[in-house]
């Protein structure tokens, strides 16, 4: 057997991409199939082991159909194992004519190729700057609601570091992110779940559970530091930043659930947010109706939902930039199983069954929907490293290129792309498991709501028609 890994093709477009001819040398498998508009192939390549394998090479040519535009697939090993876009006569808003974009390679795993094309023609590809996607996006998602979008989002956002925690928590168990707030938001990210706990007489984000009325569980970032990179972010780009807060403790007090008092004061922390979304008397306004020109087409917006508990008021400060659970209506239902394959099967038939984006309203199922494509420690892998949190979050990132992607539809997506270990695709946690790895950082989910907006919603002509 040679070495092998994969290289997903995913065609955002409304064109097929054909290939018009292969060649290769000493390459065990290069094979490459047409991929149709709208859907993703992962394709298996394999360097040969006779000879040398500094001369293995290949390479694969596509045209894009109805256009003259064409690219190439390259493979070579003259250092290291490298699979190669070129742009022979082809273009994205990224990319010029003529670019050559190396991918990488990933031995038995997956590199990713997107390109996809929105409502004007432009196309869009998984290389170059689109920090502020969503500004760059306005063009074609502007005058979509937030219901219609696609987005990146962060489960349990602020544990990107692991603070002391309960007995049996540690950063293997508790660690949720690999990227602070601020390279969670350049990589993409539009979405946060925070769920601040008070520690030691400070706000900090936590992850906790409580079982059987006691809570487990470890702490992350000061919620001063979240506020801080939020406000770093949004000084640069003109993004909308979505926040979730959630899952309060008081963890200094038998993690007994927040007074109105410590809320209060929780509030004043997070008035530190710059370009809040504020409106006055909100009352019980959906703004996930409302367009995404709205909140971000002059300025940054930070929107802040509060999952308040019963008994529990926002009082003065829904005129301030925080908003209750009315204000924007969520579904969000994990599928609480370690198993990749019964996760993804759950997700997948949820978005299936909960959405449908079409005119007729009375078949019209359209509710802001958290796609939790996250699997959750069962309690043998607790103390388990090697099925750390953003361990198992890596096992099943290459899937939302091809399974996940695949079976969304123009009237059937998810609003947010919903994951642990945001903007890294490689195990961070490995033997001899003293602390967490240093790994690169990966942008393709921020392309893959691209091409999600681009190749799903923007061919929906109820939404394209929608002002």
């Amino acid at each position: 057997m040679g070495y092998g890994g994969y290289l997903t093709l995913l065609n955002g477009s409304p064109n097929d991409w054909t290939v018009s001819g292969t060649s290769s040398y000493q390459m065990d498998t290069w094979k490459w199939p047409t991929v149709k508009a709208g859907t993703s192939e992962r394709v298996y390549v394999e360097w040969g082991q006779k000879g040398s394998q500094k001369d293995d090479a290949g390479e694969a040519y596509y045209n894009i159909a109805n256009t003259n535009g064409k690219f190439a697939v390259k493979g070579k090993k003259p250092s290291d194992f490298m699979l190669t876009i070129t742009l022979d006569d082809h273009a994205t808003k990224q990319s010029p004519k003529g670019s050559k974009i190396d991918l990488g390679f990933r031995h038995d795993q997956s590199v990713h190729w997107l390109m996809s094309t929105d409502e004007a023609g432009d196309w869009w590809s998984n290389s170059g700057d689109t920090v502020d996607w969503m500004h760059q996006s306005l063009g074609s998602i502007g005058n979509r609601t937030l219901k219609q979008i696609c987005m990146p989002g962060s489960h349990d956002a602020g544990m990107s570091k692991f603070d002391a925690g309960t007995i049996g928590a540690t950063f293997a168990n508790s660690q949720t992110q690999y990227l602070n707030i601020y390279d969670q938001l350049v990589a993409g990210s539009r979405y946060f779940d925070l769920r601040p706990v008070l520690s030691n007489g400070q706000w900090k984000a936590g992850h906790y559970s409580k079982v059987e009325g006691v809570g487990i569980g470890g702490n992350g970032l000061l919620i001063s530091d979240v506020v801080k990179q939020v406000n770093d972010f949004t000084a640069k780009y003109k993004e909308l930043v979505i926040i979730n807060v959630s899952h309060t403790f008081d963890t200094d007090n038998d993690y007994k659930d927040l007074t109105q008092d410590q809320w209060n004061k929780l509030f004043d922390v997070l008035k530190g947010l710059n370009s809040r979304y504020t409106v006055k008397a909100p009352g019980k306004t959906d703004f996930t109706t409302k367009v995404l020109d709205d909140f971000i087409k002059d300025t940054a917006s930070v929107f802040v939902v509060i999952q308040t508990p019963g008994g529990i008021l926002l009082g003065d400060y829904a005129d301030q930039g925080f908003f209750g659970p009315d204000n924007f209506p969520f579904y969000d239902n994990y599928a609480e199983s370690n198993n990749a394959d019964k996760m993804q099967k759950d997700q997948i038939a949820k978005l299936q069954s909960e959405r449908n984006l079409v005119a007729d309203a009375a078949q019209r199922k359209d509710k802001f929907h958290i796609f939790s494509w996250t699997l959750t420690q069962a309690p043998e892998d607790v103390l388990n490293p090697e099925k750390a949190v953003m361990n198992l979050a890596s096992s099943v990132y290459d899937a939302l290129f091809v399974e996940a992607f695949n079976a969304f539809t123009p009237e059937v997506f998810p609003n947010v792309l919903y994951v642990d270990a945001l903007g890294i695709r490689d195990k961070p946690i490995v033997f001899p498991y003293e602390k967490v790895q240093t790994v690169s950082t990966n942008y393709d989910i921020r392309h893959l709501a691209i091409a999600v907006n681009n190749a799903k919603a923007g061919r929906n002509a109820y939404i394209t028609q929608t002002k």
